[in-house]
């Protein structure tokens, strides 16, 4: 790599990761708020926030990477335009277009980046932040259930504890009344909530005799136990107040191909999306290389300083998402292939990006003035 190619790196690489930085905590910051009902409950620890923030950046830099990148090219090159430092590069025989191959080779290892966390580190990050927004959930229910007092918000059940803190219960009593013909009263040592195994939430009980009053009979059954627990049915109270639960992002590609695979049964159409989704995770990844040939001939056309740049990044994000979601429609409803939708927009951008170099090529010295 030459110095012009080191020197416009770096002045790439510098506003590539301030803006980075900026718009991945622009978007935390707004999954926080989205989120405040449950991450700021009264069982939520600073710790917790910051496991699940952590573990919601890698998607959000699937978002943040693509702009970052386009910003950071167009504001390198057109510091150089700006100051008048291509005026000398031409004067000196270099085409601006010359300059093509430093964002280019940017690109190509930043899209290399966002595929491995888009296909590999999101998903897992996302899974593991629903598993930790699940346990906040709990946390937060636990805290909500005072010592003295019958708790009566679960449908169906009275819950009463002498006492309780964050790991528990002590001396518990449970009305279950799911059945009205046949009610239970559990009485208990101690419990606590946790995760069902088929999601959901349960109330594991410890040491504490169960009573229910069968139906056409005079007496109760009495059974004591020693480990017990109760299903309280709170699956989809649970999944509608964790906005990550049954998101598709979390699938990994074999995973999703699998879905595919299950939903073909129903119709080609289902199926159909879900190869779509797949090559959508795909595509964005891959237009930072697109949006990279585009950085050069808007960088070195900017009259305007750093609001241009700025301008022109917004409206090439815009358009480019736009184009990307026609494209993404077109193959959900079968008119392209799965793979051409989603890169439609790569497709595009990057014609336009080589019209757009070519004409730069040709026009030679004294191209900026």
């Amino acid at each position: 790599m030459s110095a012009l190619d080191r020197y416009l790196a770096r002045e790439i690489l510098l506003p590539f990761g301030a803006a980075l930085l900026f718009l991945t905590q622009l978007l935390l910051a707004s999954q926080l708020l989205a989120q405040a009902d449950v991450l700021f409950g009264a069982g939520v620890s600073l710790r917790d926030v910051a496991a699940i923030l952590a573990d919601l950046a890698p998607h959000m830099l699937e978002y943040v990477l693509p702009v970052a990148f386009l910003l950071g090219a167009v504001l390198g090159v057109g510091r150089l335009a700006e100051d008048r430092e291509l005026v000398a590069l031409s004067a000196a025989g270099i085409s601006p277009a010359r300059l093509v191959r430093v964002p280019l080779l940017l690109g190509a290892a930043v899209s290399a980046l966002a595929l491995w966390i888009s296909l590999q580190v999101a998903p897992a990050g996302l899974r593991d932040a629903r598993a930790r927004i699940d346990g906040v959930i709990r946390k937060n229910l636990q805290g909500e259930i005072r010592p003295g007092v019958f708790y009566e918000d679960i449908p169906g059940l009275t819950l009463y504890a002498e006492s309780a803190d964050r790991r528990g219960f002590q001396h518990v009593l449970i009305a279950d009344r799911t059945n009205p013909a046949a009610p239970v009263l559990a009485l208990a040592a101690s419990g606590r909530f946790e995760a069902a195994p088929g999601g959901g939430l349960r109330l594991l009980l410890e040491n504490g005799e169960l009573h229910r009053e069968q139906p056409d009979a005079r007496d109760y059954i009495v059974g004591r136990f020693e480990r017990a627990s109760i299903d309280l049915g709170l699956g989809h109270a649970l999944d509608s107040r964790n906005r990550l639960a049954g998101s598709p992002f979390e699938l990994r590609p074999s995973e999703i191909l699998r879905v595919a695979a299950e939903a073909g049964t129903k119709g080609p159409e289902h199926a159909r999306w879900w190869h779509t989704f797949l090559w959508r995770r795909v595509a964005v990844p891959l237009g930072i290389l697109a949006l990279g040939l585009l950085a050069v001939p808007i960088g070195a056309a900017r009259r305007g300083g750093r609001a241009f740049g700025y301008g022109m990044t917004l409206f090439g994000v815009v358009a480019y998402y736009s184009l990307l979601r026609f494209g993404e429609a077109l193959s959900q409803k079968g008119t392209l292939p799965p793979w051409l939708g989603p890169n439609v927009a790569n497709l595009t951008v990057a014609a336009m990006a080589i019209v757009l170099l070519v004409q730069l090529a040709r026009r030679g010295v004294g191209v900026v003035r």
